[in-house]
């Protein structure tokens, strides 16, 4: 009633409605329970909000064996003077509350106390080493803290202790104690995401009872020790994101009890063993992100109730085995990025379970097997990045769980069939650089889930469908690189959602929607290599999360409009390069603050470069090709730019000081001379300028194909920040041999640039 007295709202006082001081005794209380002879034996508070610090007053219940205050936000410190209740207490819960400081040393005189649960604090300082004198200890759980130091080998003292767990305390360090192996109790060792350093002790073999070793996303070397063998209780070993060196220990498989095997992210060689088809109790194999080689073992026949078989990134060889169809219960196969070949065995689809099927970045060729649409529940598939071959199966169409399909990069052919509209629960639709042909199918438009559309470098034909605008939910819309014609579907700006819409490099024509400012969390719109015409829409200027803009190679005319310069946001491009833009540049395009790359080449543009000398971040400016007039900004970065990014522009004087002098020479002249000079330039104007423009527009398209020739392939150059190099003394380097890696996506390349400088 004291501590009661301390709450200082109605609310966390409510639930002790029958706390009443004039009982007699408070045995009939809620949350409360005694001995037979009337004494306080049990206090047991979850999950109600108590603004208070650690009730000291209970210390003074002698016959107190039950404490729990869990989840009910309590803040201080546990006193030291909690070793009062040596004689009495059993079981300690203080988990999930706020309490600070450190475990008082004289926890160690609990010495009746089995269960000691203090996770999910914020308990600092090392876990006490008179922890070891509570000879009756079961239950030690102290993760989801910020202990720091080193377990202390006093542990091995606990020779009742069945679960340890530590984990999520990053500031644990050092070895597991081989001390630990005398726990013979021991059930469930957890030390996940920790600092825990070294081998996982050899002793460890010695724990018969063991049946969880979770010490994942630690910092563990060496190799797992064969004595695991030992360990014949083993369900989970789950070991994953560390260090651990060396082969899969063949020993593994005397677990029979073994249900789940997580090794993934570490630094594990050699071929997986053979044996592993043992452990008939498996569900989960996760071996993925290692250094594995040689074939998936016969052995895994017997692995009839296998749920997970994950092997992603490792160099695993050989074919899918034909027995996968066995496998009754998988649910998820993941053999992507490895060295498999042959076909996918049409046994797969007798996995009735499965869920997820990614075997990208293989070697695997034939056909994808129409069996695949008999695993009804599949929701995921990707097969991206092999060389699979023929049509893409109708029936596939006809699962309505797939949220996902990825056939990027193979070598499918035919066209998309109608089917497509069955497959309503689609969300990710990407098949490009195939050799897909004929018409989209307007079906996708029943897709009301899509958000990836992604149909880029293939030879679609024909009309982009309008109904494509009927899928609200469309983030992206990748089209590129096909040979569709028709226009920019008028329905697409119903598409508010769409941050990607790139249909660069078809044969659209018509106009861009003038109404495409609709689109306003547009990230980036790519429309060059077409022959769209018209003007530039000024409602662009509403796409404020605009970072790339890219209306190039087409037949855009008129001016550039000022509101483009309200794109705060424009960083990556900006290209309406080889266009038939006129005017001058928008007074408002100093704004652009955060603009790295511009290029405005081959148009008609007019007046001074003034209005872009203070855009400090451009790394990359073209503005070559134009009737650009006056001087150069005297900046640094106008300095350095080479000649060609002028070129073309007869009135732009590059050289400031012969500017100048050419300035001092002509204020010489008479007005007279002046006169006639102007007269002159107006009467020859006249007579060459309808000449010039049919001339130039003849030519405009021949200059730029000229220019793509000469640049060979066309590089899409994205820095993030300024840099001393430009695309010329990187792209020539970028060989085979000085291949480095490989990213999520794409390999990484080390170049040593012309200065010297290394870059990836």
């Amino acid at each position: 009633m004291s501590w009661l007295s301390t709450f200082n709202s109605s609310a966390s006082v409510a639930p002790f409605s029958s706390w009443n001081p004039s009982h007699e005794n408070p045995c009939k209380w809620d949350y409360i329970q005694c001995t037979s002879n009337g004494f306080v034996s049990d206090i047991k508070i979850r999950s109600i909000n108590l603004p208070a610090i650690f009730p000291s007053q209970v210390l003074s219940f002698h016959f107190l064996e039950v404490l729990v205050l869990s989840n009910c936000n309590l803040t201080g410190e546990i006193p030291a003077f909690i070793g009062n209740l040596s004689s009495s207490l059993r079981i300690l819960d203080l988990s999930f509350n706020a309490l600070t400081g450190s475990i008082p040393p004289e926890i160690g005189r609990l010495s009746q106390l089995k269960q000691l649960l203090l996770s999910s604090n914020f308990f600092e300082g090392q876990i006490p080493k008179e922890i070891g004198r509570c000879s009756e200890l079961q239950q030690l759980e102290l993760f989801d803290n910020q202990f720091s130091g080193k377990i202390p080998e006093e542990i091995g003292q606990l020779t009742s202790l069945e679960i340890f767990r530590a984990g999520g305390n990053v500031g644990i360090q050092g070895e597991i104690p081989m001390q630990i192996s005398s726990c013979k109790e021991l059930v469930i060792l957890g030390l996940a995401d920790t600092g825990v350093t070294g081998q996982i002790p050899h002793s460890i073999g010695e724990l018969k009872k063991l049946q969880t070793l979770a010490v994942y996303t630690a910092n563990l070397t060496g190799e797992i020790p064969p004595e695991i063998g030992n360990c014949t209780s083993l369900e989970e070993l789950f070991v994953y994101e560390n260090q651990i060196t060396g082969e899969i220990p063949s020993e593994l498989g005397l677990l029979k009890n073994l249900k789940k095997v997580l090794l993934w992210k570490n630094n594990l060689t050699g071929e997986i063993p053979g044996n592993f088809g043992n452990c008939s109790s498996l569900k989960v194999i996760d071996f993925s992100v290692n250094y594995l080689y040689g074939e998936i073992p016969p052995s895994f026949e017997n692995l009839g109730t296998l749920e997970e078989l994950l092997l992603s990134e490792n160099s695993i060889s050989g074919e899918i085995p034909y027995y996968i169809g066995n496998f009754s219960s998988l649910k998820q196969l993941e053999l992507d990025n490895n060295n498999i070949s042959g076909v996918i065995p049409p046994t797969i689809g007798k996995l009735k379970e499965l869920n997820l099927f990614f075997a990208w970045q293989n070697q695997l060729h034939g056909s994808i097997p129409t069996e695949l649409a008999d695993c009804q529940k599949l929701q995921s598939l990707d097969l991206s990045h092999n060389f699979l071959t023929g049509s893409i199966p109708n029936t596939l169409f006809n699962l309505r769980n797939l949220t996902k399909l990825l056939l990027i990069s193979n070598v499918l052919s035919g066209g998309i069939p109608p089917d497509i509209g069955n497959c309503t629960s689609l969300s990710r639709l990407r098949l490009g650089s195939n050799r897909l042909d004929g018409p989209i199918p307007p079906e996708i438009g029943r897709l009301p889930s899509l958000s990836y559309l992604e149909l880029s470098e293939n030879q679609f034909t024909g009309s982009i469908p309008p109904a494509i605008g009927n899928c609200p939910q469309l983030e992206m819309v990748d089209l590129h690189g096909n040979n569709l014609q028709g226009t920019v579907p008028s329905s697409f700006v119903s598409l508010t959602g769409l941050n990607i819409l790139d249909l660069s490099m078809n044969r659209i024509s018509g106009t861009i929607p003038e109404d495409i400012g609709k689109l306003i969390l547009l990230n980036k719109l790519i429309l060059n290599g077409n022959n769209i015409d018209g003007t530039v829409p000024k409602s662009l200027g509403l796409c404020q999360d605009l970072q790339l803009l890219d209306l190039s190679s087409n037949r855009l005319a008129g001016l550039i409009p000022e509101e483009i310069g309200n794109l705060q946001g424009l960083d990556i491009l900006f290209n309406v390069s080889c266009n038939f833009l006129t005017g001058q540049i928008p007074e408002s395009f100093s704004n652009l603050s955060k603009l790295a790359n511009m290029d405005i080449s081959h148009n008609m543009l007019t007046g001074s470069l003034r209005v872009l000398s203070n855009l400090d971040n451009l790394v990359s400016l073209n503005v070559s090709y134009n009737n650009f007039s006056g001087v150069l900004p005297n900046t640094k970065f106008f300095q350095s730019l080479p000649p060609s990014a002028f070129i073309d522009n007869q009135e732009l004087c590059t050289d400031r000081a012969a500017c100048h002098l050419s300035g001092d020479h002509h204020g010489l002249k008479s007005i007279k001379k002046i006169t006639i000079a102007i007269v002159l330039s107006i009467f020859m104007t006249m007579l060459i300028v309808t000449a010039s423009i049919a001339i130039f527009i003849r030519t405009q398209g021949e200059i730029c194909q000229k220019d793509d020739e000469e640049n060979g392939l066309q590089w899409e150059f994205t820095p993030f920040r300024k840099l001393s190099f430009s695309v010329t003394d990187v792209v020539p380097r970028l060989s085979e041999s000085n291949i480095v890696g490989k990213g999520c996506s794409s390999f990484v390349y080390r170049v040593e640039t012309p200065s010297g400088q290394v870059i990836a």
